[in-house]
């Protein structure tokens, strides 16, 4: 019976990323599996149980990681470095795990939208939020620069790991790398946060 819950997730997860909500029947996910229609009611209690399932699963673990490693105050500038690293290569990896789903959320914005801050939007909501308050606790404790925009900040690396993870061919096909190599995984989380802790121009700033 799990076996059997975790195929029919597994099959949904696909077909509303190719699909999209409406078009993705219950006999369509369920004959994918070679399931019956009524698993879903059984399982799930809906097509939108399961669906809401798919989407809040993936915001909850990304919300549970930010709050792992965020929510405390840094202590200091190799604290403040040190988590953004762990807590950006763990949300790489997460977001690299379910790039069906970031599909789903990419093609179907407006049908969650009306959940509000109960849905999928509302903790992905948080997880931006604790990564700006973080960058902003860097300011005032002097490790970020005070004319930093915590919230670009933020959405600077969620954007750079969204993008990884959803054109993880295309980057293969164009740069000859890709994300899903753990070696350049660990370069590119590096390079990335490089230049997000210390800019392109070293410490002198190129003349206007």
């Amino acid at each position: 019976m799990k076996d059997t819950r975790q195929r029919i997730l597994g099959a949904a997860t696909e077909a509303f990323a190719e699909l999209g909500y409406t078009a993705a029947s219950v006999r369509e996910i369920c004959g994918r599996v070679g399931a019956s229609p009524n698993a879903i009611n059984y399982h799930f209690g809906s097509k939108e149980q399961l669906y809401r399932e798919i989407v809040e699963g993936f915001a909850s673990e990304q919300l549970e990681l930010a709050t792992r490693l965020l929510s405390v105050p840094p202590r200091s500038g190799d604290d403040f470095a040190v988590r953004l690293e762990l807590f950006f290569t763990e949300l790489l990896r997460t977001y690299l795990e379910n790039r069906d789903t970031i599909r789903i959320l990419y093609r179907e914005f407006e049908h969650l939208v009306p959940h509000g801050t109960d849905g999928v939007v509302g903790q992905l909501t948080k997880v931006n939020e604790t990564i700006s308050t973080f960058v902003r606790q860097g300011i005032e404790r002097c490790i970020v620069a005070d004319d930093v925009d915590a919230d670009v900040v933020a959405g600077l690396l969620l954007d750079r790991v969204a993008n990884q993870a959803r054109f993880t061919d295309a980057h293969t096909t164009f740069f000859g790398v890709s994300t899903l190599d753990e070696e350049y995984q660990s370069h590119w989380v590096q390079a990335t946060l490089r230049i997000v802790l210390h800019g392109i121009c070293g410490s002198e700033r190129p003349a206007a």
